[in-house]
């Protein structure tokens, strides 16, 4: 039933356009009054590949369904050819019937009508009987295209046996038509109402294998209705072959059809119409009461996943798990800011919990300074430099990229622990003893050291050295520069069992430790505290890298080596985050440049390795001592 003023009847629950309400718009819908959903939820959930559904499991999901206001269910019981009906189908229909669920049941059935010339064992007498015997009220025989005229008219003597047997049996009656799409329109517009004159009091229509496109689904619906003698209730089933089962179950309704769905799209194939997006969209966009509590439809949705064993797909419209989930750095400063309910809501056009959902966010691969200080407000930290600002953002990204697998990401909790302890260790004014073992770990280039030392100045907060660092490593002259690359491990040497390790490890190289272009004369030996974090850190950074075969590890070793023979400095890349296959394709990439585009690029990766270790050997207390 559209509401009086023809928009979403909970205010405040929706930011959509007012368009979808101009009267150009609303005058071409004829919405049936009051419109009822048909639900196929239990039907088909049984019908999906793999499900694990016990019968206790599938009354958990009817109880699901009519707290949430399902008042229109159906099932299958199919006997496709015995003499007996499928034993899944028959327990289906007992699990629901025992447990006493307040639904207006619609059973289809196989044996009641056939296409007019080929017949099954069991009889339509014996299974109107054992369906009224289960306490079954409503059938619905299928109408088969006829093959022929002569077929036809048997199946109407066929179809008018049936009605006045039900109907001394105490049954109710709707009738079934599947492919409609690819029927022959008059002939099973005939049928259909003659079922009507019958007694037929709803007409199901399936499109079984998506055959109508929206648009022609509405001209459709509106030629059938428009062709009965006397109207009556009219669904429409549709599956989703290309993706188009919520749009063409809302244009079916729009021409007057009732929308027959599924919780999660339940069903074999592909899937079938869901109920979560048919119904929020109506209510949404169309403004159309579709009488259910829209604030139980998540955990409807997870209690059918659950009793199924069919998962909701991450990037499920509504219901899946990244529905609500803002991780574009607009939107987590969004949430982070104006609240996990805001209104509009953030980047979303319906509040999430109308439906029994809620906003979340998480720090994932992509970031901006503005979330860090957003996050910093919401811990109570107004305060933050610009190095501190810079240095938690690294902190955070670095801790997503060490995250092994999917998915890479830090819930709130996680996030908001990382920076209070980064920002702690940030803070503190480590003493000149630790700044330079730090610094021995991170690049033991003395120049370098020494510039970074003096800028940072003496007493200088952690932060303050990282971004001193940062500055230095970037401003390096370029023998400097090449220098530092050198004390890099080559690739494939190995460090602490750690195995091919060049790729980021800019710990002294093991050979002889000292500053390959003379500048800073003989530095003494690696303490073994050192050589530990540096190990440490290799396994941190490399762990994507280390678990590669050897013939792999071989290749990346030897194109490491010519990128060294034929530009003159050693090839770095910042691994974190990276697989064997990674470094390989940027190795190959890499060394078909030429020096004066590589240099700058071996700048930027060195800039980063060096950056990150030193904010984790700064705020991770189990990197060094």
């Amino acid at each position: 039933m559209l509401n009086p003023d023809r928009r979403p009847h909970v205010p405040g629950s929706h930011s959509v356009s007012p368009v979808n309400f101009e009267p150009q718009v609303l005058g071409e819908f004829d919405f049936p009054a009051p419109l009822r959903l048909i639900d196929s939820t239990l039907r088909k959930t049984l019908f999906t590949a793999g499900h694990t559904t016990s019968r206790l499991g599938f009354q958990r999901i009817a109880e699901a369904l009519a707290e949430l206001g399902v008042r229109d269910e159906s099932i299958n019981v199919t006997w496709t050819g015995a003499d007996h009906p499928a034993p899944q189908d028959w327990a289906l229909l007992q699990a629901i019937v025992e447990g006493g669920f307040p639904f207006r049941l619609n059973v289809y059935t196989d044996t009641l009508v056939g296409n007019g010339r080929d017949h099954q064992q069991t009889s339509m007498r014996r299974t109107v009987d054992m369906l009224a015997e289960a306490g079954v009220t409503t059938a619905a025989p299928g109408i088969l295209e006829a093959p022929d005229d002569d077929a036809q008219k048997r199946q109407l003597d066929e179809l008018a046996d049936y009605f006045e047997y039900a109907g001394r049996a105490g049954l109710d009656t709707t009738t079934t038509f599947a492919q409609v799409g690819r029927r022959d329109f008059g002939r099973m517009l005939a049928m259909a109402d003659h079922a009507v004159r019958l007694g037929a009091r709803r007409l199901d229509l399936m499109d079984s294998t998506s055959s109508l496109a929206p648009e022609a689904m509405k001209l459709f619906v509106r030629r059938f209705r428009a062709g009965l003698s006397r109207q009556v209730p009219v669904t429409m089933h549709v599956h989703d072959e290309f993706g188009l089962a919520t749009a063409g179950a809302i244009a079916a309704a729009t021409a007057g059809a009732h929308p027959d769905v599924a919780m999660n799209g339940m069903s074999y194939r592909c899937g079938f119409a869901p109920l979560e997006e048919v119904v929020l969209a109506l209510e949404t966009l169309y403004g159309v009461d579709t009488g259910l509590h829209l604030e139980r439809i998540q955990h409807v949705a997870r209690v059918v996943a659950r009793e199924s064993g069919v998962p909701l797909p991450a990037l499920k419209p509504l219901t899946g798990g990244y529905a609500y989930l803002k991780h574009m750095p607009g939107d987590v400063v969004a949430a982070l800011t104006q609240g996990q309910g805001a209104f509009p809501p953030v980047s979303h056009g319906l509040v999430p919990a109308r439906m029994g959902q809620e906003m979340t966010w998480v720090w994932g691969g992509l970031s901006s300074e503005g979330m860090v200080r957003a996050l910093g407000a919401r811990q109570g930290h107004d305060d933050l430099s610009g190095a501190e600002v810079r240095a938690l953002r690294r902190a955070m990204d670095t801790a997503v990229a060490a995250v092994p697998g999917y998915p890479r990401w830090l819930d709130p909790q996680q996030a908001a622990a990382r920076f209070d302890q980064a920002l702690a260790g940030l803070r503190r004014v480590p003493d000149p003893e630790r700044v330079g073992r730090v610094l021995d770990v991170a690049c033991p280039h003395g120049p370098w050291q020494e510039r970074v030392l003096a800028r940072a100045g003496a007493g200088a907060s952690a932060a303050d050295l990282v971004d001193a660092a940062w500055q230095e490593t970037g401003a390096a002259p370029v023998p400097d520069l090449v220098a530092m690359l050198a004390h890099c491990k080559p690739m494939a040497a190995t460090a602490e069992g750690t195995g091919p390790d060049g790729t980021d490890d800019t710990g002294t190289d093991r050979t002889d430790g000292s500053d390959t272009d003379g500048a800073e004369g003989t530095r003494p030996a690696p303490t073994a505290r050192e050589e530990t974090a540096r190990a440490a850190l290799s396994r941190r950074e490399e762990s994507g890298v280390l678990g590669a075969d050897d013939g792999v590890r071989r290749l990346i070793a030897e194109l490491a080596a010519g990128y060294e023979r034929d530009l003159g400095f050693r090839y770095v890349v910042s691994s974190a985050g990276l697989g064997a296959q990674d470094v390989l394709m940027d190795v190959r990439i890499r060394s078909a440049r030429d020096e004066e585009v590589e240099l700058p690029r071996a700048r930027q990766e060195l800039r980063t390795i060096i950056d990150n270790r030193l904010i984790q050997l700064l705020t991770l207390s189990d990197v060094i001592s």
